[in-house]
């Protein structure tokens, strides 16, 4: 059986078009095309419906490429099993973070693992939390790092590292900051979000997992924010709020303490679960479940960091 045939059939399969597939294998589109007719001979029977834009699989096609996963999947982590014997230091993670809060984990974790593994390549991805998830799924990714509630959760392992309350920003400028906000560096108060319902708003766009937490809070409160701007980057929304633009809504870590943001604990108390995920049918090797464990130790000092702040 040659392995780099499958390879080529799921690639095809997960692109829908030869040329995109040659391209993510980096051979030619002739060649990839003489492999499928090749191989549509041999099994004759047609493994792809073709139209001008696109290639779609055929009942033959579906039970090729789902078989054909199953063979790659058990290869590779044949290798993954023969390395651990011999405590391998090389080989590759592929990894995926998400802005910020994955970024500044990573930063924390690198040199520790890179010590410890200095031959095993991470190659890192920035994906937001549903493509990562279609990524491990699809057994692109060997570890992922997420931000997301329970019910989020799909058919994947989750190794928890720490919760993480979210919190209300409100510039210093604003009446229900000055009537009830602390001190910079003071304990964050608690505040009711229905106060809320005439201010705007910057928030985490629409998408986010962050977002599927917030969105509640204001139907809880008996609303519908009016907002500004949405973004990706929670140090935007911070910094918004600084120039009294609107309000915001934020994870307790990017809430920086200057004295022109009034930050409050929302009475609905609003938490995510902060966790490395894997494809149950991927486990990691032995340099990624050290690369989890320091994940883990992360977690850890993130969690006593926020509790002892504030």
């Amino acid at each position: 059986m040659d392995l780099r045939q499958l390879e080529y059939m799921v690639a095809i399969a997960e692109k829908g078009s030869i040329s995109k597939a040659a391209d993510s294998l980096f051979i030619s589109q002739s060649g990839l095309n003489q492999q499928l007719i090749k191989l549509e001979k041999e099994l004759n029977i047609q493994l792809f419906y073709r139209t001008t834009h696109h290639l779609e699989l055929t009942q033959a096609g579906q039970i090729y490429v789902k078989n054909a996963k199953e063979i790659l999947t058990i290869k590779k982590n044949a290798y993954t099993q023969i390395g651990d014997l011999v405590d391998s230091n090389t080989g590759e993670i592929n990894f995926s973070l998400t802005a910020e809060h994955g970024i500044n984990m990573f930063v924390e974790i690198f040199p520790a693992f890179t010590k410890r593994y200095p031959g095993v390549m991470l190659n890192l991805n920035e994906m937001i939390v549903s493509q990562q998830h279609e990524a491990l799924l699809a057994g692109h990714m060997d570890l992922g790092f997420v931000m997301l509630r329970d019910i989020d959760k799909v058919n994947l392992e989750y190794v928890h590292l720490c919760n993480e309350r979210l919190v209300l920003g409100v510039p210093r400028t604003n009446p229900l900051a000055r009537q009830y906000g602390a001190p910079p560096g003071s304990p964050y108060p608690t505040i009711d979000l229905a106060l809320f319902s005439q201010e705007r708003f910057s928030l985490i766009f629409a998408a986010s997992t962050m977002r599927n937490v917030i969105r509640p809070l204001f139907k809880e409160a008996g609303y519908e924010p009016n907002i500004l701007f949405e973004t990706s980057m929670n140090h935007v929304l911070s910094k918004m709020v600084s120039q009294g633009l609107c309000c915001t809504i934020i994870p307790q870590s990017h809430a920086a303490n200057h004295d022109k943001v009034a930050w409050f604990f929302l009475t609905s108390d609003p938490v995510w679960e902060i966790d490395v995920v894997y494809n149950k049918n991927n486990p990691p090797s032995k340099a990624g479940q050290y690369l989890i464990k320091l994940a883990q130790e992360y977690g850890q000092m993130l969690e006593y960091q926020l509790t002892q702040c504030y």
